[in-house]
């Protein structure tokens, strides 16, 4: 038994081991896939040496993300679309965090990761040359295919965290979310694309959009056009709150990247792509005449409620806005237009008993938040006073009778925004079940 563990070892050590001499598998002399492999699993698990085996190892960056200062073979984290006559090994590619982005938001790991494509070369001199591309960008070399895998940015995220207890934890803690809330690019940003923006629904997380992303970016001619970011925010608050932080959030991201608002792709082409509640917060933020959601909420104009500068300057971003000027085209994925069945039973029961929602329409805390609706009497509405007190939660929002949907569909979309409605229907007719969770004529606009 002894001898055969012994064996054994000194086999998967075999396996594993980098060969001293690199076959060249084809008449170009790149390394195979395996050997490829073997490579770079060894290289970056050994901290990146400038010899392998007694071989000069020399990185080239050939990646539209510059200056990788580290690598994580995919076959740690991703086993899919394994294929096997493609060109060398996939990996995420890890690069110092752009100061741009690190103001935007405080997880700015998006951004500094990306896929990437590591092909080996034995070379003339005895020096091995391993390079790195993106395959979105570049999918063949020298006639040759690169190895892909479009899910792998997901994968390694999923990697990372917990898909269902972040969903979850989204819900139930928003408050303990909140720092995460805000935009990641799939990809450094390039003023000539057109942002092409993922907004998730209740319950959700942007990786809930990993088929479609990536069936999108399979498209060298949709990728070389749209540049991909996805919105995350905790999916407990109340939608509309949420609405004002996607404008906030939005107007920040465009600021930073294009202060002087040259790039038209940004300025123009702006594309959301917005499912189930993230449609309703798409649809809010560039819909005009807010006096009608304002008034749901309160009885008195602004001018006249006695608050202080920053809280009536608050309450005028979440409530008396300006709608969003940059996007001109909104997809909605089995939008609520008209409410959900989400917001009976269970989940609202779990909603109701376990959401922890401070007060957030005036930045303030519950006690100040009550002590300003007692002072002033008639001051709130009945779901005003539900709002500003923490009551008012997602789920809560997506009732058929909710105010908050009421002022939205009395609202005018913004001028020149093209409006795509694509509506999910299980028993393939147009009235009844949808898709179990919005009703057609809900979702139906």
């Amino acid at each position: 038994m002894r001898a055969f563990l012994l064996l054994f070892s000194v086999l998967i050590s075999a396996c594993s081991s980098i060969p001293k001499a690199p076959p060249l598998p084809t008449e170009s002399g790149y390394l195979s896939k395996k050997a490829t492999r073997q490579l770079v699993a060894h290289w970056a698990g050994s901290n990146y040496p400038d010899q392998v085996s007694g071989h000069p190892v020399h990185f080239i960056d050939k990646h539209p993300m510059k200056e990788i200062t580290a690598l994580t073979p995919a076959q740690k984290f991703s086993k899919r679309d394994r294929k096997r006559h493609s060109l060398g090994t996939l990996a995420m590619a890890h690069a110092q965090p752009n100061p741009k982005h690190r103001k935007i938001t405080s997880t700015a790991w998006q951004v500094t990761s990306q896929p990437a494509t590591i092909v080996a070369r034995s070379e003339d001199d005895g020096s091995l040359s391993l390079t790195a591309f993106d395959f979105r960008s570049q999918p063949t070399l020298n006639s040759l295919s690169l190895a892909s895998n479009y899910r792998m940015p997901f994968d390694y995220i999923e990697d990372q965290e917990n898909k269902v207890l972040t969903r979850l934890l989204a819900l139930v803690d928003p408050a303990g979310w909140s720092d995460r809330r805000g935009f990641y690019l799939a990809s450094e940003y390039d003023p000539d694309k057109i942002p092409l923006i993922f907004v998730h629904g209740l319950l959700s997380t942007p990786l809930d959009f990993e088929h479609l992303a990536s069936s999108i970016a399979k498209q060298p001619d949709l990728w070389d056009r749209y540049q991909f970011w996805y919105y995350f925010y905790p999916t407990g608050d109340p939608w509309v709150i949420t609405a004002a932080n996607f404008r906030a959030d939005f107007r920040s991201l465009s600021k930073t990247l294009d202060p002087e608002k040259k790039h038209r792709p940004l300025q123009k082409e702006t594309t959301l792509i917005a499912h189930s509640m993230g449609g309703l917060i798409s649809r809010l933020s560039v819909s005009e005449e807010p006096q009608k959601l304002y008034d749901k909420y309160f009885n008195r104009d602004l001018a006249d409620i006695r608050l202080l500068p920053h809280q009536k300057e608050r309450l005028k971003q979440q409530l008396l806005f300006e709608p969003l000027t940059e996007p001109s085209k909104i997809i909605f994925l089995a939008t609520p237009h008209k409410g959900s069945g989400l917001a009976k039973g269970p989940l609202y029961w779990l909603a109701k008993n376990l959401v922890r929602a401070p007060a957030r329409i005036l930045g303030t805390t519950l006690n100040t938040a009550q002590h300003i609706a007692f002072a002033e009497p008639g001051l709130l509405t009945q779901h005003g006073s539900a709002l500003i007190s923490g009551n008012e939660l997602s789920i809560t929002g997506l009732r058929s009778d909710s105010v908050a949907l009421a002022a939205l569909n009395e609202m005018p979309i913004r001028e020149n925004v093209e409006i795509h409605n694509i509506i999910a229907t299980v028993t393939g007719g147009k009235r009844g079940l949808g898709d179990w969770v919005v009703p057609f004529d809900s979702a139906h606009l």
